[in-house]
């Protein structure tokens, strides 16, 4: 009985204690209540797993997000136009050269020219050339003198015309023209095409008979076309290349020596009856000089 008596005592003590320390468990401060509101709030789990629920549905609504859509580029196609380097219109040319021939296999023939021209449009013109040929030689002695081996090698006689001069009124029209570079350096050139109308003075000289027949200088009505290449050094310099080909009727040395007494002593028998129609080729080299030789370009407001 007395073991049961002092645990009844022992539960009894118990009792009376649980309520006091209970009591100062439940009892708080103010100081201990503004402390524990100043401390930051520690993530709970379900936050946690909130947040890794927000993430995961992004991830599961389809990746990341794609861009919105642009606008169109619109390329707008812009032409730059070069002005001519050198305008000819209303502009006078003065064109000296050298011309040498080239297809006449029995004499050679070499003249000093001058052309003036007027553009009266930037592509058309109108002018004349000049072309001076006699130089005061022997002309079977120019060249390659193979008109004397000839006559000496083959007993042949070959009739030959020599060339004075000649003027030519010429339309010049310029259908291309362009650039090119060398090195830094760009140049500006025109092709152009020319052709005319005028006369040619001509002397046949004396092979069958020189010992009786002398000629005169005659004149020729003559023709000319050609092609030119024209390059510009500046705006009002250029050099340039003609090739042209003139052609007249002329009249040879006649082959026929009549005998003495029978008319060899008469000039009409000199020369041959029909004309024979000639067509020599030459090129020409020189350089243009364009005046005035400033200008100014005048375009549409």
């Amino acid at each position: 009985m007395r073991e049961f008596g002092g645990i009844a005592l022992l539960m009894a003590a118990l009792l009376t204690a649980f309520p006091t320390v209970t009591h100062a468990q439940m009892e708080f401060s103010l100081d201990e209540v503004d402390e524990e509101e100043a401390k930051p709030a520690k993530p709970t789990e379900s936050q946690g797993d909130l947040i890794e629920e927000l993430a995961a549905g992004d991830d599961d609504a389809g990746g990341p997000a794609e861009p919105a859509p642009q606008r169109e580029e619109i390329v707008e196609e812009i032409y730059a136009v070069q002005q001519i380097y050198a305008l000819r219109l209303k502009r006078l040319e003065l064109a000296p050269s050298v011309a040498i021939t080239l297809n006449d296999p029995y004499l050679k023939h070499y003249g000093v020219g001058l052309a003036m021209n007027y553009w009266f449009t930037n592509v058309l013109a109108l002018g004349f050339n000049f072309i001076w040929y006699d130089w005061g030689t022997d002309p079977l002695e120019r060249g390659t003198n193979i008109i004397p081996r000839i006559q000496n090698q083959f007993r042949l006689g070959v009739p030959i015309n020599d060339w004075q001069m000649g003027l030519w009124v010429n339309f010049s029209y310029v259908p291309f023209y362009g650039k090119f570079k060398v090195r830094k350096k760009i140049f500006q050139w025109d092709s152009y095409l020319i052709g005319g109308v005028g006369f040619m003075r001509t002397q046949p000289i004396p092979v069958f008979d020189p010992a009786v027949r002398s000629f005169d200088w005659r004149t020729n009505v003559a023709f000319n076309v050609g092609i030119g290449l024209r390059i510009f050094l500046t705006r009002y310099l250029t050099f340039f290349t003609e090739f042209r080909a003139y052609m007249w009727p002329d009249q040879f040395e006649n082959v026929d020596v009549a005998p003495v007494g029978a008319g060899r002593n008469d000039p009409a028998t000199w020369l041959q009856s029909d004309s024979t129609f000639v067509a020599n080729t030459s090129i020409q080299i020189g350089f243009t000089l364009f005046l005035p030789v400033k200008f100014e370009y005048r375009l549409p407001k």
